[in-house]
């Protein structure tokens, strides 16, 4: 009895130490890991922490290896869910139109594709010509166009940065709420869209800065890279959600080459994150209404 007061009370004081905004603690105090104490754990990837969705914690070190090579060797399917707004797509075109006309149609029907360089922003947030974000200061990303005789070699010589790509189809149209047009003296009612997003690189907030900035169609809640007032270009958003969250969903993961002891189930079918239950609140949508949409 004695022994169980006192790991009750380790427990407590520990979560009276958890950082509310860090998963990776927050596991680790419920002793949700791996180890003796129950508490070892690796993330195997990242996900921004406005976000939602799948992320993988490892509970020993075989684990978090098979993981991270499976990554390093693009053996990893990611799918993104996203719900992005018209942007700066003004005078009666719907945002999803400016971000087609900014891709190009894939081999895959219905399926899009929207390259271009990626270059971490210096402290001063400007970049040699790139469209950049103007909030949040340090930690973004700068988005260029390709040059017709860019040379993948040449990319760590000239600072150019690195070529990401992204490839999105259109699940759903959801059209906003009349509310929020007026007050921007709009003559439409804006559209939001639900798209699927996949990548086969791993930059830092490729997804968001691509949508934005590239195709001018930002991610709902992205005041990072959907609130450019800088007049370098790229779309705006209506303004923040609720709870100050950005709409990027990691949907699924799916590891067809990895061998887990206990989860062979993963080398068989994705591993889905039902969309979170807040954006019944913010966009109208549930889990309900989205299941098959893919099938």
């Amino acid at each position: 009895n004695n022994n169980n007061n006192n790991n009750n009370n380790n427990n407590n004081n520990n979560n009276n130490n958890v950082d509310p905004k860090c998963l990776l603690t927050y596991l680790q105090s419920q002793q949700l890991g791996g180890g003796s104490l129950q508490n070892f754990l690796i993330p195997t990837h990242r996900l921004d922490q406005p976000c939602t969705g799948v992320l993988i914690f490892a509970k020993n070190g075989k684990a978090a290896s098979r993981v991270q090579v499976a990554w390093a060797k693009r053996q990893v399917e990611k799918e993104y869910w996203v719900i992005v707004e018209g942007g700066n797509a003004g005078g009666g075109v719907d945002g999803l139109e400016v971000l087609r006309y900014q891709s190009k149609k894939s081999k895959e029907e219905g399926v899009f594709r929207l390259s271009a360089l990626i270059q971490t922003t210096p402290p001063n947030g400007r970049n040699a010509g790139g469209k950049s974000s103007n909030a949040g200061g340090g930690g973004s990303v700068a988005v260029k166009p390709i040059p017709r005789n860019y040379n993948p070699k040449d990319e760590s010589k000239t600072g150019n940065g690195r070529v990401c790509h992204i490839e999105w189809k259109h699940l759903l149209a959801m059209p906003t709420p009349s509310t929020q047009s007026s007050s921007r003296n709009d003559q439409r009612i804006p559209t939001r869209h639900l798209l699927s997003v996949k990548t086969d690189t791993g930059a830092k907030h490729q997804v968001r800065a691509l949508l934005a900035l590239a195709g001018e169609t930002p991610i709902a809640g992205d005041l990072r890279y959907g609130n450019n007032r800088s007049g370098q270009g790229g779309g705006r958003v209506d303004g923040p959600l609720p709870d100050g969250s950005v709409a990027l969903h990691a949907r699924s993961v799916f590891m067809p080459t990895v061998s887990l002891g206990g989860m062979e189930f993963l080398k068989d079918e994705p591993f889905v994150a039902d969309i979170p239950n807040k954006w019944m609140d913010f966009f109208g949508i549930c889990e309900d209404d989205v299941k098959g949409l893919q099938d």
